[in-house]
């Protein structure tokens, strides 16, 4: 027989594994209503083979006025450093369009037909309810800062990139089955996708402007990625481990329950705006074929 792994040792190996922190960050969820798992599996664009986050949590309403929904998806990476994790935050250029770095499928996102500058985003006041928006800073580039200095290492590669490409993934998955706005249907979904990063380790950020390091609980991480087959932007939520609690609550289920909240104030105005842009869409189709029929 081979000689038995004392306990202890067993407890300490797990503990350094990061394996509990997952554990802990999907109970979390599961106590503000997410229906929440562990090491979510998708299949990488470029490499045709798959790969898999931490955890996926997600939350629902259906509106029973309407044949309409909102659905939440929160795909997240835990990562145990004990290392220093650095980001360099800045105010938003004023030209940033934050609003459309937060990746939704919906039924019908666009109303072009009635307004080429006319979307969901706008309808529903992404930029005031959301809480990426109303953050006020974010962050481009980040360090680890180690005893042989501040260096990038692979964290980017290994941590960030498949939550990328799993957000990416999901948002062509949920595409390929959400129908187009039909009249004679009437249906009407939104879908929301959340990447957050949990770390257990210090957590800090540099104010370019003042020169200061910060000690913080929770960053923004702006970041894009372009490959033969992802071309997206993200904002990734950043957040302690030990704020995890509290992020839950000021941050993720109060932009939930304002999605909730405004999507079902507004469901009448968005289906009057989906048939809008459908009738006028059909009367430039018509005026086309007139055309064409009089020139023949």
């Amino acid at each position: 027989m081979g000689n038995s792994i004392d306990e202890n040792k067993i407890r300490e190996a797990i503990k350094n594994s990061g394996y509990l922190e997952e554990q802990k960050a999907i109970i979390e969820f599961e106590k503000n209503g997410f229906f929440a798992g562990g090491n979510f599996a998708f299949e990488d664009q470029d490499e045709q083979k798959s790969r898999e986050v931490d955890f996926i949590a997600t939350k629902f309403t259906d509106f029973t006025s309407k044949k309409a929904g909102f659905y939440f998806y929160v795909y997240g990476e835990v990562k145990t450093k004990s290392d220093p994790l650095v980001f360099f935050e800045r105010k938003p250029q004023t030209q940033e369009p934050l609003e459309h770095y937060i990746p939704i499928v919906a039924t019908q996102q666009d109303f072009p037909n009635i307004d080429i500058k006319l979307d969901i985003q706008k309808i529903l006041k992404f930029n005031e309810i959301h809480h990426q928006i109303q953050h006020g800073v974010i962050s481009t580039q980040f360090c680890i800062v180690t005893e042989k200095g501040a260096e990038h290492k692979n964290l980017y590669e290994s941590l960030f990139v498949p939550l990328l490409k799993c957000v990416d993934s999901e948002m062509h998955t949920i595409s390929n089955y959400t129908k187009p706005f039909d009249i004679s249907r009437q249906i009407y979904y939104l879908h929301i996708f959340q990447p957050i990063v949990i770390i257990s380790g210090p957590l800090y950020s540099y104010d370019v402007y003042n020169d200061q390091l910060i000690k913080k609980d929770y960053i923004i991480y702006r970041r894009h990625y372009s490959s033969g087959t992802v071309k997206r932007t993200l904002l990734i939520d950043v957040v302690s481990m030990k704020y995890l609690k509290q992020y839950l609550l000021d941050k993720l289920i109060k932009t939930y329950q304002a999605f909730e909240t405004t999507m079902k104030d507004n469901l009448d105005l968005i289906f009057k705006y989906c048939f809008k842009d459908k009738h006028y869409s059909d009367l430039e189709v018509k005026e086309m074929i007139a055309k064409q029929e009089s020139k023949a």
